[in-house]
C-alpha cells in the first residue's frame, strides 16, 4: 500500500462508522463514533474509475464454497461501514458465503435531498462498474448489488441498461422511487428484491404500491417486495431480520452454491 493510500485509508478509518442514525461523513467527525481501536473488519482496498480513485471495504467469506460477490452501495448520510444497514449486511452476507465489497461513494452535504444524490449517478455508476470488474478479476462470476435508499434508483438505472453478464440480481433496501425511476424498475429484467421497514420513511412506504405496479406493468424480471415487520428506518434492532430476508432471497434467485470460475 503506497503512502497516499495509507493517508487516505487512515482518514477513511477515522471517518467511517456512525454510532447512531445516519450522518454525513465529513472531516468534522474524524474522531467520532470509533469502536475501540478504530478497527474495521475487512480489507480496505483502493479502486479507480478512470481518474476517480476511491476506497472500498472487502470482506471475503470464510466458507469453502463461495456463492459469488456482492457490491454494496450506501445512501447519502451513511458510509461504506455504517452501522445503519451497511456493516450488518456486508459482514452477515460474507458469513453466508458471499464475498462483499462495500463502496465509499461521493460525500453528501448535510440536508441534501435525494434528487441531488441521484444527480451523482454518473460517478456512482462508474464506481459500481469498477467494483464489479474487480470481483470479476477475482473469478467471482455470480454478482449482485445491494443498494440503500436513493442509491437503489442508481443501481436500477445501471441494471436496466446493459449490465455485465455476471450480474444476477439487485436488492433495494428502503428505496423510494419517483415516477421515472419506477418506470426503470419495469425495464429491469434481473430479479429485484424491494425490502423496506414497516415504519420506514414516508417516501418509501407511500410509493410501495407504485413500485409493485411498475414491475407488474413493465417487462420486469422476477420482482419481490417484502416488509420487515416492526422495523423503523435503519432497521436498528432488526438487522438480523433484514439479513435473513436478503440472504434467503439471494439463495433462491442466484446461481448456487459456488459461483467461482474454475
Amino acid at each position: 500500500m503506497n503512502r497516499n493510500l495509507l493517508t487516505y485509508a487512515a482518514f477513511f478509518l477515522l471517518a467511517l462508522p456512525a454510532t447512531g442514525p445516519a450522518e454525513p461523513v465529513t472531516s468534522d467527525r474524524i474522531a467520532a463514533g470509533l469502536p475501540p481501536g478504530g478497527q474495521i473488519r475487512g480489507e480496505i482496498i483502493e479502486l479507480d474509475a478512470g481518474a476517480d480513485r476511491f476506497i472500498a471495504i472487502f470482506q471475503p467469506t470464510g466458507l469453502e464454497n463461495r456463492r459469488g460477490g456482492i457490491v454494496l452501495l450506501h445512501d447519502q448520510g451513511t458510509s461504506a461501514n455504517s452501522l445503519e444497514v451497511m456493516r450488518p449486511l456486508r459482514l452477515g452476507l460474507a458469513d453466508a458465503g458471499w464475498d462483499t465489497l462495500s463502496l465509499q461513494l461521493p460525500q453528501a452535504h448535510p440536508g441534501e435531498a435525494g434528487a441531488a444524490w441521484r444527480s451523482r449517478q454518473a460517478p456512482i455508476k462508474a464506481r459500481l462498474q469498477s467494483a464489479l470488474n474487480w470481483l470479476r478479476q477475482r473469478e467471482l462470476l455470480t454478482q449482485a448489488i445491494v443498494a440503500l435508499g436513493d442509491s437503489g434508483a442508481i443501481a436500477l438505472q445501471f441494471a436496466s441498461a446493459k449490465p455485465p453478464r455476471e450480474l444476477k440480481a439487485v436488492v433495494l433496501v428502503s428505496t423510494p422511487l419517483e415516477a421515472d425511476a419506477a418506470e426503470v424498475l419495469g425495464r429491469t429484467r434481473l430479479p429485484v428484491l424491494d425490502v423496506y421497514a414497516e415504519r420506514d420513511r414516508a417516501a418509501v412506504v407511500e410509493t410501495a404500491p407504485d413500485r409493485r405496479r411498475a414491475a407488474a406493468e413493465g417487462e420486469a424480471g422476477k420482482y419481490t417486495q417484502r416488509t420487515i415487520s416492526g422495523a423503523r428506518p435503519g432497521f436498528f434492532g432488526l438487522e438480523d431480520s433484514l439479513l435473513s430476508g436478503i440472504r434467503s432471497w439471494l439463495a433462491a434467485n442466484t446461481r448456487a452454491p459456488s459461483a467461482t470460475a474454475r
